[in-house]
């Protein structure tokens, strides 16, 4: 067949984009293959004769979604768009559209882990009451103090249970404890080790990501020490997940904090077969990024402004490499 005019090729584009023929019946009034038609129409957007607008407020964030999922193999990716909204506001959106997502999904599996923190907190506070009896919800890792309850694994446990009329587990453990002789102690406890047992072959994870400023909860708990600090700064630490601190490359850091935490590893997170984070705070893009690239989770719902950051970050590096 003769190279088709650029009039003809607004012809069948036309045919295929306003009267919503298909590429089938194209090809068989033209008289000609689909295959054909098929490549007309390729290069008809190649060549910008054909130009696609979405036209929904939700176009944006959707495309931010498509680029984490592309760029870091994800099962899921949800952005959500803050524009204009103060902190509180974020915190509120980013927690209802995480409960959504989860509520979508949840009769799927039987086994779920929570690790702790305030983004989880929200998470199961906005998560709508469901009929889901078959579901056993673990902690990930043992406690912190009273004065942080709420936000802690055995709490978010029971909450979660509660709302799916499931059954909750629970890890009588604190998170941290002060030395390696306590650590393995407890480790050898029977009651301790069932629980993280069940715990490294759960479903469903459900953790946060932190880095390691002034405003992550281990610091501001007061779990962290000046000389914790130190150490781990050293180490180049990036972030935190299941108050396990790791690298640029998603590695635990050898650490005497991270020797010393009563939970999973982050080794064990990755057998994990999905792994759902809750993340805001444009200062943890670093963290998130690391976590991944390194396959750490798969699935991730954050706001527009930190995956910007994300994007960003890797389309520089990927620009300096060529």
């Amino acid at each position: 067949m003769e190279k088709l005019n650029e009039k003809e090729i607004v012809k069948i584009a036309s045919m295929y984009y306003e009267e919503g023929l298909t590429q089938a019946e194209i090809a068989r009034q033209r008289g000609v293959s689909r295959s054909l038609i098929s490549k007309i129409l390729l290069d008809a957007k190649n060549e910008g004769i054909v130009e696609i607008i979405i036209k929904s407020e939700n176009a944006y964030t959707a495309s931010l979604e498509r680029k984490l999922e592309k760029q870091f193999n994800l099962k899921n990716a949800v952005v959500i768009d803050t524009f204009n909204l103060k902190h509180e506001e974020i915190k509120k959106i980013v927690s209802q559209q995480a409960a959504l997502y989860l509520n979508k999904i949840v009769q799927d599996y039987r086994s779920i882990g929570i690790s702790w923190g305030n983004s989880l907190r929200g998470l199961v506070d906005y998560i709508a009451y469901t009929n889901h009896p078959d579901a056993t919800i673990i902690p990930l890792i043992g406690g912190l103090s009273d004065d942080y309850f709420d936000i802690q694994s055995n709490q978010l446990s029971y909450d979660l249970a509660r709302k799916m009329r499931g059954k909750a587990k629970y890890l009588y453990a604190p998170a941290l404890v002060s030395n390696h002789l306590l650590h393995e102690e407890l480790s050898n406890n029977r009651a301790i080790q069932s629980v993280l047992e069940e715990g490294r072959f759960v479903e469903l994870a459900l953790v946060g990501i932190s880095s390691l400023d002034q405003e992550t909860n281990m610091r501001r708990i007061g779990y962290l020490s000046v000389d914790d600090v130190v150490e781990l700064t050293e180490k180049e630490v990036v972030g935190v997940i299941n108050s396990r601190f790791f690298d640029a490359n998603g590695l635990e850091v050898e650490a005497d904090i991270n020797q010393n935490v009563l939970g999973l590893s982050l080794k064990d997170l990755t057998r994990i077969p999905m792994v759902m984070t809750v993340v805001y705070g444009d200062r943890k893009a670093e963290a998130v990024k690391a976590a991944l690239e390194n396959q750490l989770i798969n699935v991730i719902v954050t706001t527009d402004t930190l995956a910007e950051k994300i994007i960003k970050s890797v389309e520089e590096v990927e620009k300096e490499s060529k």
